[in-house]
């Protein structure tokens, strides 16, 4: 697909909920302008995710559907992001000494206030069309939040690879903390007392390491086939950016595109069968440079690596609020009076086959969303990030089958 409609796009700042934290109090939206539109379509990123996490979906959308406005939402912690490596001429020197912003505010930054701010951010877009919701991952269990609120502002809920967790954090785990497969989650009482990160983090995902993984991808957008070290190797650009996410190679399955194949020698990963997985590794090929090679895998890897950064908005979330991530799977306990309910519209599910949601049962829309009709689809293939950057459409064409449905389009 021409990449060229990713030119016609405007990066959005919209009202927020006060906080007392001044031009922080405000989210964004990557608005993929209609002349006259007939629905916006309003998407909400998953965990760690930014705005062109949906840059490849907008632009299938955008291209099937001239009438549809799509706004690609990112939540208010882009505020602490400092993006002007990308403008510098060594985007990767620059990220590799990114000092850390004042992360307090992040403490204050839990659902009630993302839920606030999205509102505001749907009566905006309300005023150019009807608004039909859209959360990919986390971003779906937050949509679904928020149409329990106030569905009666949206046309529509769609739901990718994502919802609400099976059962929500105990009382005890919410407010104490819990031990996970990643080690001690800290509960709502150690992080309003400073006592906790208030940033989410795993193990080799950090601010730091989001950041450096955006300027890789954004450099080899540029410069695909630059020979770089890599490790004890050398590689093209592509193929070092590549690497560590495509799901034959990366260590994080839920962070993870199909993409292709390194052009190398390759094994087992160690931290890989640790986690009990049959993770490959590169370890190069003899005498010559380890490339990258597009086996015609589900996402585009040109493609995915032009759509990865921008000056002013990536595809990830570097400072990710652990509130919202602890308030979210605990939901019941955040006072906010949030209950299922059925909403006055279809809604549309979509799976991943290789995803979060094989399996259509996993929507558990019966408990969710009980009354509601529902269409609910799995997408075989794809991995939990594919099904926002696959080169087929699939994910596009069933969005605008449902909005079509609902007489949207």
């Amino acid at each position: 697909m021409a990449f060229s409609l990713a030119l016609a796009q405007e990066y959005l700042p919209l009202p927020g909920a006060a906080t007392g934290h001044g031009p922080l109090d405000r989210s964004y939206a990557l608005v993929y302008r209609a002349e006259s539109p007939r629905a916006v379509l309003l998407l909400v990123p998953g965990l760690l995710g930014g705005s062109t996490n949906f840059a490849l979906l907008a632009e299938h959308l955008r291209e099937r559907q001239p009438a549809l406005e799509v706004w690609a939402w990112e939540r208010r912690a882009n505020g602490l992001e400092d993006r002007q490596g990308f403008l510098q001429e060594d985007p990767l020197a620059y990220y590799g000494n990114l000092p850390q912003p004042d992360l307090s505010p992040l403490r204050q930054w839990g659902l009630e206030v993302h839920l606030e701010d999205l509102d505001l951010a749907v009566e905006a877009a309300r005023q150019r069309a009807p608004v039909v919701l859209a959360g990919h991952s986390l971003g779906a269990s937050l949509a679904t939040l928020y149409a329990w609120a106030h569905g009666e502002r949206l046309s529509g809920l769609v739901l990718l690879d994502g919802g609400l967790p099976d059962t929500p954090l105990s009382p005890e785990a919410f407010w104490e903390g819990t031990s996970t497969p990643f080690g001690p989650f800290p509960g709502l009482r150690a992080l309003l007392a400073g006592q906790a990160d208030p940033v989410f983090r795993l193990p080799f995902l950090s601010p730091k390491g989001l950041a450096l993984a955006e300027a890789e991808a954004f450099v080899a957008a540029q410069r695909p086939l630059e020979v770089v070290p890599w490790g004890p190797y050398r590689a093209t650009r592509e193929a070092q950016a590549l690497i560590k996410v495509d799901d034959h190679y990366s260590l994080f399955p839920i962070f993870s595109v199909s993409v292709g194949r390194a052009w190398a020698r390759e094994g087992l990963s160690l931290l890989g069968l640790l986690q009990g997985r049959l993770v490959q590794t590169v370890r190069g090929p003899r005498g010559r440079v380890v490339e990258w090679r597009d086996t015609g895998e589900a996402t585009d890897p040109r493609a995915f690596l032009r759509s990865y950064a921008r000056p002013q908005t990536g595809f990830s979330e570097w400072y990710f609020p652990f509130r919202l991530l602890l308030e979210t799977a605990g939901y019941p306990h955040t006072g906010l009076g949030l209950v299922p309910k059925a909403l006055p519209y279809p809604i549309l599910a979509l799976g991943a086959g290789r995803g979060l949601v094989p399996d259509p049962q996993g929507f558990r829309l019966e408990k969710v969303l009980p009354g509601t009709q529902a269409q609910v689809r799995v997408l075989e293939g794809l991995t939990h990030l594919d099904i926002l950057t696959e080169r087929e459409g699939r994910t596009a064409q069933a969005i605008l089958a449902y909005l079509s449905r609902l007489g949207l389009l």
